[in-house]
């Protein structure tokens, strides 16, 4: 058996192609269904979101294999098969297992390290087995990258970090306010970087959030659209919200600044976060009661958190060798598993009998005395078959394991036939 994915590059293929090559939901499950009955796939899962679409298969051959699965592409959009040649990556064995792992910790993102991937690989795998396209192989292997992603996630949280202005902004105000509940931000500005952080600040729990923007009806839309902690106001008020909030945060297109402040006009003003380039603040006081980050000010934040993010996904991308290597493992024994567990039946069957003749020899045990004779029954037998174990799983992984795994049986009186 061998692993297999075929996938439109991401990073190569144009948008106007890749937006032709793209699973709906509601198409996965008869497309993981009639994949699953193409000549050589054994499993597969279909992986497809708005920046990818990738077909993982196992399957008894490879060559036939990756020629089913391109074809199935090629027939499932009515797209020529030697134009699908053309856009798609192909990975083969461990290549193909080394992609998955890369993919579910956003290193093979647009953005990368987004962890929005690890709930759309799960999500693909669900599809697939609910609709039984996947068998041990890939309930094995989504586990285990599923597992991996989220302790990457957890020892290297990338997302976190401030990658833009906006992000950044926010996180200063936060970090200042050492808490946005029970206080009140102002949004000034709803271009691209101010609809943006108002998006962002909507969620994130404040107790009210003013909008104003120079063409009112514009903050009142938004508004509408962000339910009753969200309030518009009119531009010309901002001098005096500006008193009234504990946090500012201005996104305005302007040439000249639009707010003129100090010390005695701040009110409970604590932070201020200037997004405009021409800044849109003037500071008339030379120590502020607030503090006050200008885009400066946060470009060094984003050029920190931008290092360092690279930093952890690197250290990301070391991790995944191994993890290639610990499933490749894990298939190997796959064999040795149902001599493992007839190893384990014959020691308890053996572990049960003797406690049983004991305790027909000594009926005079009360309860306590018979659970301690258990336990360290138990414990003996564990201690027995624990180094008969470990050399098992060592000899299932070497090229001649199926005459050695016979031996092994002959020496304990297991069935062979499980092993077939």
């Amino acid at each position: 058996m061998f692993i297999i994915y075929v996938g439109i590059d991401v990073n190569s293929v144009p948008i106007d192609i890749r937006e032709k090559v793209v699973f709906s939901k509601e198409e996965l499950a008869e497309a993981n269904s009639k994949l699953n009955q193409e000549k050589s796939v054994l499993e597969n899962v279909i992986l497809s979101t708005c920046n990818r679409t990738e077909i993982y298969a196992v399957v008894d051959q490879v060559h036939t294999g990756r020629y089913y699965l391109k074809r199935f592409l090629a027939r499932w959009f009515n797209i020529p098969l030697e134009q699908i040649n053309n856009w798609v990556n192909i990975g083969i064995k461990e290549n193909a297992v080394k992609h998955l792992f890369e993919v579910v910790v956003g290193l093979d993102s647009l953005i990368m390290g987004e962890p929005q991937i690890l709930g759309q690989v799960k999500q693909a795998f669900f599809n697939a087995e609910d609709n039984g396209t996947t068998g041990v192989i890939f309930k094995h292997l989504f586990n285990q990258v599923i597992s991996f992603s989220k302790r990457m996630h957890t020892k290297y949280p990338t997302s976190e970090l401030s990658l833009t202005s906006h992000q950044a902004g926010l996180h200063q105000i936060k970090t200042h306010l050492g808490t946005v509940k029970g206080n009140k931000l102002a949004v000034v500005g709803l271009g691209d970087v101010g609809s943006h952080l108002l998006k962002n600040a909507s969620t994130m729990g404040f107790d009210h959030i003013y909008i104003l923007n120079r063409t009112d009806s514009k903050a009142e839309a938004a508004a509408d659209a962000l339910g009753d902690t969200v309030e518009a106001v009119q531009f010309d008020e901002l001098p005096e919200v500006v008193t009234q909030v504990d946090a500012v945060a201005t996104a305005v297109s302007s040439k000249q600044p639009i707010l003129t402040i100090n010390s005695q006009d701040s009110g409970s003003l604590k932070i201020l976060v200037d997004l405009g380039v021409p800044r849109n603040v003037k500071i008339a006081s030379s120590k502020p009661s607030f503090d006050y980050f200008d885009i400066d000010g946060l470009h060094e934040i984003l050029d920190d958190n931008h290092e360092l993010r690279d930093e952890m996904l690197a250290k990301t991308e070391r991790e995944i060798p191994q993890e290639v290597t610990d499933f490749y493992i894990w298939q190997k024994q796959l064999h040795v598993v149902p001599v493992i567990r007839d190893l384990r039946k014959s020691a308890l069957t053996v572990e049960s009998n003797v406690y049983d003749s004991l305790m027909h020899k000594l009926p005079d045990l009360d309860e306590h005395e018979q659970k301690v004779i258990r336990k360290h029954m138990k414990s003996i037998i564990n201690q027995m078959i624990k180094g008969p174990i470990k050399q098992v799983k060592e000899l299932s992984v070497k090229d001649d394991a199926n005459f050695d795994l016979e031996f092994f049986c002959d020496i304990f009186g297991l069935p062979k036939e499980d092993m077939k």
